[in-house]
C-alpha cells in the first residue's frame, strides 16, 4: 500500500484522538495495524488510545511489544509508567518514571523537559504507600464521576471529578472532564477555559490544548453575540 495512504490513516487517527473520539481513532489505527503491525505508529498510538479508553492492560501489551522490538526509550518508559500508575503497580510505576526522568530528553533544554514536573510528582507519590493509596481513591472517585456523567447527572459528576483531582494533583484527566462538561453540556465557557488552562499546567497533553482553544473560540463567539 502507498505510504501516503498509511500516513493518512495516522493523521486521521491522531486528529480523532485529539478531538476525544477514541473509537474513531482506534478504527484508523487498526487500519494502519493491519498493514504495518509492527510499526511504531501503530503500536504506540494503539497503546495510548486503549489507555484513554480505560483498557490499561491492553495498552500495556502494545507498549511492551514496541519496547521488545525497538528497545527502551524515554517515550516507552513514560508510557509504561503511566500505565503502571493507572493499574496500581506502585513500584513498577516508580521505576519507570525514574527511568524516564534519567533519559536525556528530560534534561533541561531537552524535548521532554515540560513533562518532568508531572513525572517527578508521580515518582514521589509512588515512593510512599500512604500517598499512593490516595491516588487509588482518586481513581475510584474518577470512575464514579464517569458513571454519573453517563447517567446525565452533570453537577454531581463535576463534583466527583473535582474531588478526584484534589486527591491526586497529577490527575489532569479529571480536570479535562470537568472542562468538557462545562463547555459541551453546561455552556459555561469561561469556567471551562479556566479548568483547561489549569489542566495544561499539569500535562502538556495535545487534547487539553485543543480543548482550551475550543473554549476560547466559544468565549469569543459569546462576547460577539452580546454586542
Amino acid at each position: 500500500m502507498p505510504t501516503f495512504i498509511l500516513n493518512l490513516y495516522e493523521r486521521f487517527g491522531l486528529n480523532a484522538y485529539i478531538s476525544g473520539d477514541y473509537d474513531k481513532a482506534e478504527r484508523w489505527f487498526r487500519k494502519l495495524e493491519a498493514k504495518e503491525p509492527e510499526s511504531i505508529a501503530a503500536l504506540r498510538n494503539l497503546g495510548v488510545i486503549l489507555m484513554a479508553k480505560g483498557d490499561a492492560e491492553g495498552a500495556e501489551r502494545y507498549i511492551l511489544k514496541e519496547e521488545k522490538i525497538y528497545g527502551r526509550s524515554f517515550n516507552r518508559h513514560a508510557a509504561l509508567a503511566d500505565i503502571a500508575y493507572a493499574r496500581g503497580k506502585r513500584k513498577e510505576a516508580q521505576r519507570r518514571y525514574a527511568a524516564a526522568l534519567a533519559e536525556p530528553e528530560c534534561a533541561p533544554g531537552g524535548s521532554a523537559e515540560a513533562a518532568r514536573p508531572l513525572m517527578e510528582k508521580r515518582c514521589a507519590l509512588c515512593s510512599d504507600e500512604v500517598s499512593f493509596e490516595r491516588t487509588r481513591e482518586s481513581m475510584r472517585t474518577f470512575m464514579e464521576a464517569q458513571e454519573l456523567r453517563e447517567r446525565g447527572d452533570y453537577e454531581a459528576a463535576v463534583a466527583k471529578f473535582r474531588r478526584s483531582a484534589e486527591l491526586d494533583e497529577t490527575n489532569w484527566p479529571a480536570l479535562n472532564n470537568i472542562g468538557t462538561i462545562y463547555l459541551n453540556t453546561m455552556k459555561r465557557g469561561a469556567e471551562a477555559a479556566a479548568v483547561f488552562e489549569r489542566a495544561f499546567t499539569i500535562s502538556r497533553n495535545p487534547q487539553i490544548a485543543r480543548n482550551y482553544e475550543v473554549a476560547q473560540r466559544f468565549l469569543q463567539k459569546e462576547r460577539k453575540g452580546k454586542k
